[in-house]
């Protein structure tokens, strides 16, 4: 093959900041000046900040190929960001699928929720009184640190079938304070129009981080995952379930909530594993922490709950302990049973625990 006949080199189109991952896109062949426009506009909020060493680097080739519906093209090229920057810091962030906004000094709030539950929208409103950092993924360091991801916003439009790519500046949203972004809450989203009251509410540590874990990319990945979670509730405080009826409330619930500290986490332990096994042997699983007598247990990347009597039981295997010493456990911890034999419910729990994989017969 000659030179001439070799495929074109791919030509740098723009970088952009993803979490603190700089995201080259090339075009590898000759794309339009509109789609070019389009693209550059869409990521104008993005810019990679200079002199900063030792960034992540990460390469997107565009062919036209993608663009012949534009808009589709553009909404996936915005997914295509954000996988690019997760991979890349898989194992080394803490990668919530949450909105986040920040003080002019650099406290920073997470929005937590699955797609569709609000958090563009929830962008839109709190963006235009504090900084937008994301409405798509907060990445936090070990020491708290916030890594921004000012992506395009991606808003559904009536009438068309893909979200619209909009630039925050476009909505009027703040820029990035000069301070360091620093998270200081997290907070699980809950829109519910019609209801009575609105505002943060507690939620329990292992119903929060069982809510959670869908929305972390990596999880499993991080160092002792859920030890992870608590300590960052050590860092700054119990995590809360933010009812609001209208997207308009936001702010001002936002800031309420990044003035005022919030409350301590609840305590919790990690469950201690006898040398010699007893009777029943604990299936390995990758780590688990006890709150208020209850277990949260990650098993091949899974996270389970399990309630204060399943606890129990499963802290005793794992402690060696006998069927007659679990049972003893147990009418100690929780007294008599109001309905049917100790024996019996302990027994039904052994049996709920071997079959779902936590325990065998030694």
């Amino acid at each position: 093959m000659s030179p001439a006949d070799a495929a074109p080199s791919p030509v740098p189109m723009v970088t952009v900041d993803a979490m603190g991952v700089d995201v080259h896109l090339r075009a590898t062949s000759t794309l339009s000046g509109t789609l070019l426009s389009r693209v550059r506009d869409a990521w104008s909020d993005c810019h990679v900040p200079r002199g900063d060493a030792g960034r992540q680097h990460r390469t997107l080739d565009l062919s036209p190929d993608a663009f012949v519906d534009i808009e589709r093209g553009l909404s996936d090229l915005s997914t295509r960001v954000t996988l690019e920057a997760l991979d890349a810091l898989r194992g080394t962030r803490l990668l919530l699928h949450a909105a986040g906004a920040a003080t002019d000094d650099g406290r920073t709030i997470a929005l937590v929720g699955p797609s569709g539950r609000g958090k563009t929208t929830a962008s839109r409103h709190v963006g235009t009184h504090f900084a937008y950092v994301s409405d798509e993924t907060v990445a936090v360091a070990d020491d708290l640190t916030v890594e921004p991801y000012r992506k395009p916003l991606s808003v559904i439009t009536p009438g068309r079938a893909h979200k619209e790519q909009i630039a925050p500046s476009i909505f009027g949203l703040k820029d990035l304070p000069d301070a360091r972004l620093r998270l200081t809450a997290i907070t699980l989203i809950d829109r519910q129009p019609d209801a009575a009251a609105i505002g943060p509410y507690a939620i329990d540590t292992i119903d929060a981080i069982c809510e959670m874990t869908p929305q972390i990319s990596y999880l499993p990945e991080l160092p002792t995952p859920l030890q992870y979670l608590a300590r960052l509730f050590d860092a700054i405080g119990a995590p809360t379930r933010l009812i609001y009826r209208d997207a308009v409330e936001l702010p001002a619930l936002v800031r309420t909530m990044l003035d005022e500290p919030g409350h301590p986490a609840a305590a919790w332990t990690v469950p201690l594993r006898a040398d010699d096994p007893g009777p029943w042997r604990v299936a390995p699983y990758d780590d688990a922490i006890i709150v208020a007598g209850r277990a949260c247990v990650m098993r091949n990347g899974m996270v389970t709950a399990l309630d204060q009597r399943g606890c129990l039981v499963w802290t005793q295997c794992l402690a060696g302990a006998s069927t007659e010493a679990i049972v003893a456990t147990a009418v100690a911890e929780f007294g008599e049973p109001e309905q049917g034999e100790a024996t019996a419910l302990i027994a039904a729990t052994i049996e709920e625990l071997r079959v779902l994989g936590f325990i065998e017969a030694a």
